[in-house]
């Protein structure tokens, strides 16, 4: 891959996501989980410029360019068809194993003090709106990229074609975000849903280290970290205690206050 043809992809990755988020905005005024203005995502939105600056930290395409990298470099036990019937089979299958590996990884954050003082910046936020899809530690992607995603590489040989639907499909990610009142029910172990993914940003006791889902439940089920949401359940969201970046600077050196503490904000969101 060529680094003209990465900027490129890159800087498509950015307008693309910039949509999501303003189109997201536009309708969770039509049914919001809970009241919130447009000021409630300004930090978001302005932590995005220091973000930006390492872009495969935060965009969908990270995942992918390390599958090909990985790939080029000899790894995939398994070549996936890129063309064909076999091609849905494919991505199908591709998919559910970069899914697995962000859940795995999720859970591993939540689990593991040094990386839940990372992860917490994304569970800070006290109004989870669409712009909170993009709001992570910088260094978090760039941690996936050096664990869980060359796993999946070596496992599996993906040609230009699945990686291409997967980049795609990732940007599913900024919908469970979104400050909307929709869940599926009884359903609900399918795929991730506005209802579904507030209730794991839920400060609440009770909603703690569940629910770790990124598109599939499924492995919530596997793994007993699922829990059929009750309709109409749609709770505040934060830390549960009530810390938050108040700047852009807090934001990119979020971890500091955390180490600081001996990785104890809040201890009480560490699995056990």
């Amino acid at each position: 891959m060529s680094w003209k043809v990465l900027i490129g992809a890159l800087a498509i990755s950015f307008l693309v996501s910039a949509a999501i988020v303003i189109v997201g905005f536009a309708i969770e005024t039509l049914r919001p989980a809970r009241r919130q203005s447009f000021l409630a995502a300004s930090l978001n939105l302005k932590y995005l410029i220091p973000y930006s600056v390492l872009p495969l930290a935060y965009l969908p395409l990270a995942g992918a360019f390390v599958v090909a990298v990985v790939n080029a470099a000899g790894g995939g036990w398994i070549t996936l068809p890129d063309s064909g019937w076999w091609f849905v089979v494919s991505v199908v299958a591709f998919t559910f194993a970069m899914d697995f590996a962000e859940f795995s990884f999720h859970v591993a954050q939540h689990r593991i003090p040094f990386l839940w003082a990372l992860h917490s910046l994304h569970h800070s936020d006290p109004e989870m709106n669409v712009s909170t899809a993009q709001r992570h530690f910088w260094a978090d992607r760039a941690l996936k990229m050096l664990s869980v995603y060359p796993l999946v590489a070596v496992v599996f040989k993906a040609g230009p074609g699945v990686l291409a639907a997967y980049v795609l499909i990732s940007y599913y990610n900024f919908f469970p975000h979104m400050n909307l009142r929709l869940g599926l029910g009884r359903w609900s172990w399918l795929i991730n849903s506005p209802q579904y993914h507030r209730l794991h940003h839920s400060f609440r006791a009770e909603d703690r280290d569940k629910r770790f889902a990124a598109i599939f439940p499924i492995f919530d089920v596997i793994f007993g970290f699922y829990i059929r949401p009750a309709a109409g359940d749609y709770p505040p969201t934060g830390l549960d205690d009530g810390d938050h970046p108040s700047s852009v600077t807090e934001a990119v050196l979020w971890p500091v206050r955390s180490i600081a503490r001996g990785f104890g904000r809040p201890r009480n969101r560490i699995l056990s």
